[in-house]
């Protein structure tokens, strides 16, 4: 994808996601062209813990780690404050 300077800074959250995805943003600027990409790809926790229960399925996990990972999936645990007391 190409942009301008000025494009790119007005979109940077839209252009940021696009190059999270795996996609190169080319931004022209007068000084020159700029590539912005990701430089690595990383797991989310969501994928991470999706892996480790296709691992159950070739034995590398046993039953009850893999029931814990499902529970742990759907139990939401709240934010706390750092200035909420203990």
């Amino acid at each position: 994808m190409e942009t301008t300077a000025r494009e790119f800074t007005r979109n940077f959250r839209k252009l940021r996601a696009i190059a999270a995805r795996g996609k190169t943003v080319r931004v022209t600027a007068p000084e020159g062209v700029y590539v912005f990409s990701r430089e690595k790809s990383h797991k989310t926790c969501g994928g991470v813990l999706a892996a480790l229960g296709r691992y159950h399925t070739k034995g590398f996990l046993t039953e009850a780690g893999a029931r814990r990972l499902e529970t742990g999936k759907r139990r939401p645990v709240l934010a706390k404050s750092p200035w909420d007391q203990p």
